[in-house]
């Protein structure tokens, strides 16, 4: 059971969490104190400083959340109309700081690091960008944001879980921005894929729309599990492309297509990652704190509109194969990666 199959809190829920939220903050930093000395008195015993490091990122992280927040509420405070000429500007310049603020925070504490194994092209200036990423590890979806927003100067329009609207600072920023929450359900006769193209209509031409084709975080545990229902089932045909797979999850194609066919314009990025994919468990997280000698490696390829089929099924033909190089790729750096 993943994020996506959390179903996010009702409406008035939701109201509350968001007053609540920096009283919660006040709390859990409270009890978090004796946490933070304990862990500094285990550096004793634990060279590695694993508890202080993460009780010192978890609290800290919260707090860029917060402050994005109450970033919020103060931009509304000024026009609650939002007719602001610069809203949008506003809360773009909100997000790329909190973004910022978190990768610091991250490469302080626990020594994420997002390298680039090639030059990154960013596609036309004319057009908003579709990227499509490969989705393993811890914080894969942080690093890929921040990494568009900063190094290409795109906004990142993001494809997030539904779950995610139980973080109040996640909930508001994105909600304004636009970006697309997928609900955990879908409700008869609702198409799901539906909004993905709505959000991708509306993007602006410095924006990139950011999309997890696999729909789930790739674990060696979860692919096996897929290629055991999907033969139960009698998909023998799809179990065997699993099976082909050896590092990724086969792409779902309606989503990204969804996305394709509303910007036929927009060039196409599809990016893998390494260094932090093997950490599949909790406990893996743990025991490789800090992550210096895990750089988070980033390989893109961009295609040009024009070179991307504009029919559904040459289109799931082409990201077949796209995503066939991606786990060749994954497959062959994993190691390096690690090493």
């Amino acid at each position: 059971m993943g994020a996506r199959s959390i179903p996010p809190p009702p409406l008035a829920v939701r109201r509350v969490l968001h007053v609540a939220w920096p009283f919660v903050g006040v709390l859990v930093t409270g009890l978090m104190v004796p946490v933070i000395v304990a862990g500094a008195f285990m550096v004793l015993v634990d060279r590695r400083a694993r508890l202080f490091r993460a009780s010192c990122l978890a609290v800290v992280l919260m707090w860029v959340d917060i402050r994005m927040l109450l970033g919020c509420w103060a931009l509304w405070a000024k026009t609650p109309d939002q007719s602001s000429p610069t809203w949008r500007e506003d809360h773009e310049k909100l997000f790329s700081t909190a973004l910022d603020s978190l990768m610091y925070y991250a490469r302080r504490w626990v020594g994420l690091e997002v390298v680039l194994e090639d030059r990154m092209h960013f596609g036309s200036d004319d057009e908003p960008l579709l990227a499509l990423a490969r989705h393993a590890g811890p914080a894969d979806s942080l690093a890929i944001a921040w990494l568009l927003s900063r190094t290409a100067g795109r906004l990142p329009r993001i494809v997030l879980a539904e779950a995610l609207r139980w973080d109040p600072g996640i909930d508001t920023i994105l909600s304004r921005l636009q970006s697309f929450f997928m609900p955990a359900q879908a409700h008869p006769g609702q198409d799901r894929a539906a909004g993905l193209g709505e959000m991708a209509a509306t993007m602006r031409d410095n924006d990139v729309f950011v999309i997890f084709p696999e729909g789930q975080n790739w674990t060696p545990t979860r692919r096996a599990g897929m290629i055991r229902r999907l033969r139960e089932r009698g998909d023998t045909a799809l179990a065997r492309r699993a099976e082909e797979l050896q590092s990724v999850l086969p792409p779902r194609t309606k989503g990204a297509w969804a996305a394709r066919s509303a910007r036929p314009a927009a060039d196409v990025m599809v990016l893998a990652h390494v260094g932090l994919d093997q950490l599949a468990s909790p406990r893996m997280i743990w025991d490789a704190l800090p992550f210096h000698d895990r750089p988070f490696v980033v390989r893109t390829w961009t295609y040009a509109a024009d070179t991307v089929p504009t029919e559904a099924e040459a289109f799931e033909q082409w990201l077949g194969d796209r995503w066939d190089e991606v786990d060749q790729w994954v497959t062959e750096h994993g190691g390096t990666a690690r090493a």
